[in-house]
């Protein structure tokens, strides 16, 4: 059976926005992740991906080779799948992305080097000095 032509139903913005989605329900620290290809790959789906195309990839496993790959037209065609026939997935996606950052932008202030304004009459190096 011939391939249908790829059709296209977000813009590079809108399918990075629903990568995003995808990832707010895996976990942290192995998300989907866009990359260059420097040699041929058949995707999960059976599409290839060509030398300098871009594809996704997905850690599944402690081995380097045990990775997922979806090409872009792949990706978004399971977004699209995934995303419009689950009408209440994207704001769901959307709040644990908030709720994700929130808790970064958290950590951060807490760890950051300008402090809070308590800090600002104290010596950072921590040495008593004579006055």
């Amino acid at each position: 059976m011939p391939r249908q032509p790829i059709e296209k139903y977000y813009s590079e913005k809108e399918l990075d926005q629903m990568v995003s989605r995808i990832n707010a329900f895996a976990t942290e620290y192995s998300p989907w992740k866009l990359t260059h290809a420097r040699k041929e790959h058949q995707d999960l789906f059976g599409d290839v991906i060509k030398p300098g195309e871009y594809y996704f990839k997905h850690g599944s496993g402690p081995a380097f080779d045990d990775v997922i790959k979806l090409s872009a037209s792949s990706m978004e065609k399971l977004c699209f799948a995934v995303f419009e026939s689950a009408v209440f997935l994207k704001p769901l996606a959307d709040r644990i992305l908030e709720k994700r950052q929130k808790r970064m932008f958290d950590i951060a202030s807490k760890l950051s080097i300008f402090g809070n304004r308590k800090d600002e009459k104290r010596d950072p190096s921590g040495a008593k000095r004579n006055r």
